[in-house]
């Protein structure tokens, strides 16, 4: 049973027996195990809107998979929070679950802004939970081998697919228009068929419209041996046949807060 099905499910389907409640306990802990795989950290409240479920009512599920070694937790540095991230029991679990990922133990938390990042995405994924036939994170896509790789690739109930590329602060003009770039490459290479860019207000979002709409894009590449982008004076890129052609979606959504 995938991620989508488990999510979609409700409890009164087919009644209660306890082989019943024993499927939907593994789906649930199938599902949280791979949530994990895909994602390296959550917390309580994601996981539980990613089940469906509130987060109030799971003290007792939670306990039950740190005391087995599903998951370990982790209190964030300078905030009350508690991360989850897969203990030993889970990452062997997600080895047979996820065998097609290049699965890692992580020893230490990330930067707060990197867990905010991957949190909000993981937010937005949930929420589009009802529209998604399947899900790919980024760690899922490296055998594509693109120039940018975006956040998630959803393929949604309508045979369409989707990149989301979240999106918390500003980047240099040279990245945005660099990404930009990219991301029509990836269209071209039938990777996904269009991008939808999230931002937690609109100005932020505004300021990449504004970027997007110009008619001509100026071309960056990385000086040899240096990851700084340089910008081409000789060419650009007409950006004329872009706009308009609903491959760029720029929206506003409530992001992941403490």
């Amino acid at each position: 049973m995938s991620l989508e099905s488990v999510v979609k499910t409700s409890l009164a389907d087919g009644g209660w027996t306890r082989a019943s409640a024993i499927d939907r306990s593994k789906d649930k802990l199938e599902s949280v195990i791979r949530w994990l795989g895909w994602f390296d950290y959550s917390d309580r409240e994601t996981i539980a809107s990613m089940l469906g479920v509130s987060k109030d009512g799971q003290s007792a599920f939670f306990k039950r998979l740190e005391e087995s070694g599903f998951l370990c937790s982790e209190k964030a540095p300078g905030i009350r929070k508690v991360i989850y991230s897969l203990g030993d029991a889970g990452f062997e679990y997600a080895l047979m679950l996820l065998p097609e990922i290049d699965l890692k133990r992580r020893r230490r938390l990330p930067s707060w802004v990197s867990l905010v990042h991957t949190f909000s995405v993981q937010a937005a994924v949930i929420a589009r939970l009802e529209k998604i036939e399947s899900i790919k994170p980024e760690k899922t896509l490296k055998h594509l081998r693109a120039v940018r790789l975006p956040d998630a690739i959803l393929k949604m109930n309508d045979g369409t697919t989707v990149a989301l590329e979240v999106e918390l602060n500003h980047k240099s003009s040279a990245r945005v228009y660099n990404i930009f770039l990219s991301h029509l490459k990836n269209i071209r290479n039938n990777n996904y068929e269009r991008v939808v860019y999230l931002f937690p207000n609109d100005s932020l979002c505004r300021l990449y419209r504004e970027k997007y709409d110009q008619p001509r894009w100026p071309i960056y590449t990385a000086k040899a041996g240096s990851t700084r982008l340089v910008m081409n004076a000789q060419q650009s890129f007409d950006a004329e046949h872009v706009r308009g052609s609903g491959l760029f979606q720029f929206q506003t959504e409530d992001m992941y807060s403490l």
